[in-house]
């Protein structure tokens, strides 16, 4: 479907684009009371950690094509895709490198039980299960299932002697005892099938209307393929006709054609795409609007259509930030302070202090406004009220973080001033009433 069927395309591009974007980025947020740090102090590690991650990030795939902005849109691509993915932590140096650890992503498909047999008590669908359920090992197997190649299994532990995770296996359970993920569209495969067989049937359809081909009806016999001789015969090929643009046939003499009318375009058929349209959104939690990235309500209609696809694009996200970047985070910053590239005393002996470290904030792509002046009007009643914080706005509307943006006003108000400009007038407060023309779209 994903790859046939623009419907089932344009759902898995637009989740993937608004939770994931360019990458969540890390923001490091030690806890300074556990610490015992002061602000600056923290700042200062913030700071330092943020650098080396970025430059480790560069180099995190074991592939070597894609850095781990573009890995993480691989990886909740493949998860509504397929189901599942695994993510191993690997292991390699390469010249250049400050860090040695490397992500390989593991497509869902390889992890299956070995010889392809049946399930038991112990390993379901590749994965093996201790008595409890937990899972303690990964079957996976060296080849693609369509590569059509001798195939063989290599278990791999799910944590190693620390208890720190090998594999990542991402998927999203919805069932107690769920051992593997379910794809994204499996609810809606058969909708979404039949939606685009119709559309090809009506494309068909239209196809054939516009053919405008005209028939003859000759007076004696002198058609296309028409005369043999006494030896020879005519095959189905001769004689088969066929509708073509601009075509002029023969027919035999004495034989009339009927002219079939399909009537397309059909009047009603946008209308019923929608309506189904509709229901495939209900059981993808997006809103018709965003699925089909069509807009043509009024704008609380819209805006109430983006705020309900913005929650959803929320709870993926911090799932996606949960179950991927912080694991990769702390594989990360575990390598970084053994190498003492980052000094985190303490790091290695206490849990509680480890977790104090390893604290952080993953920011995804911002909210989308359709009105920005009545959004920030708003921002700006909400922090005049102290309902929300400048780092809170911040994150909706434009990302970023708030310390980086203040030194930036600092460095151009600077500036200013020594360049001898005056600073800019503070504008007036708006009296929070709507203009005619929204005033009537509204009321539409």
């Amino acid at each position: 479907l994903v790859r046939n069927t623009p419907l089932a395309t344009g759902a898995i591009g637009t989740v993937t684009v608004s939770v994931v974007g360019n990458g969540l980025a890390l923001r490091a947020s030690v806890d300074r009371d556990v610490l015992g740090w002061t602000e600056e102090a923290a700042t200062d590690w913030r700071r330092a950690t943020e650098r080396e991650w970025r430059l480790w990030t560069k180099r995190a795939d074991m592939t070597r094509v894609q850095q781990f902005e573009e890995l993480q849109a691989l990886i909740f691509r493949s998860v509504l895709e397929s189901g599942d993915v695994l993510i191993g932590r690997r292991f390699r140096e390469d010249r250049g490198d400050a860090y040695g650890l490397k992500l390989q992503v593991i497509e869902a498909d390889r992890l299956s039980n070995p010889g392809r047999a049946g399930d038991s008590d112990t390993i379901i669908a590749g994965v093996e299960h201790s008595p409890n359920g937990v899972p303690i090992a990964y079957y996976i197997s060296n080849h693609h299932p369509g590569d059509l190649k001798a195939q063989k299994w290599t278990r791999v532990v799910s944590r190693d002697a620390t208890g720190s995770p090998v594999i990542l296996h991402l998927f999203d359970r919805l069932r107690p005892d769920q051992a593997r993920g379910v794809p994204y569209l499996a609810p809606v495969i058969e909708a979404i099938k039949q939606l685009g067989t119709y559309a090809d049937a009506e494309v068909t359809a239209a196809c054939t209307q516009a053919m405008f081909t005209v028939f003859v009806t000759s007076p004696e016999i002198g058609g296309i393929g028409t005369i043999v001789g006494d030896n020879e015969t005519v095959s189905d090929k001769d004689t088969e006709i066929e509708l073509g643009s601009g075509a002029i046939i023969d027919l035999m003499p004495g034989e009339k054609i009927e002219q079939a009318n399909p009537t397309r375009p059909n009047s009603g058929y946008d209308e019923f795409v929608q309506a189904f349209t509709r229901q495939i959104g209900v059981a993808l939690g997006l809103p018709f609007e965003v699925l089909t990235m069509h807009f043509s309500s009024s704008y609380s209609a819209s805006r109430a259509a983006l705020e309900m696809a913005w929650q959803f694009y929320r709870v993926r996200r911090g799932w996606l930030a949960r179950q991927l970047c912080q694991p990769v985070y702390e594989w990360w910053l575990a390598e970084a302070v053994a190498r003492g590239r980052i000094q985190a005393p303490g790091f290695f002996g206490d849990p509680l202090v480890r977790a104090a470290y390893s604290a952080a904030e993953w920011i995804g792509p911002s909210r989308i406004q359709i009105d920005p002046l009545k959004e920030a009007n708003a921002d700006a009643k909400d922090i005049e009220t102290r309902v929300k914080t400048r780092q809170q706005v911040i994150l909706e509307r434009t990302g970023g973080t708030f310390e980086d943006k203040h030194d930036q006003l600092v460095r151009e108000n600077t500036m200013a001033e020594e360049d001898g400009l005056n600073p800019p007038e503070p504008s007036a407060q708006p009296d929070g009433t709507l203009g005619e023309a929204r005033k009537e779209e509204d009321d539409d």
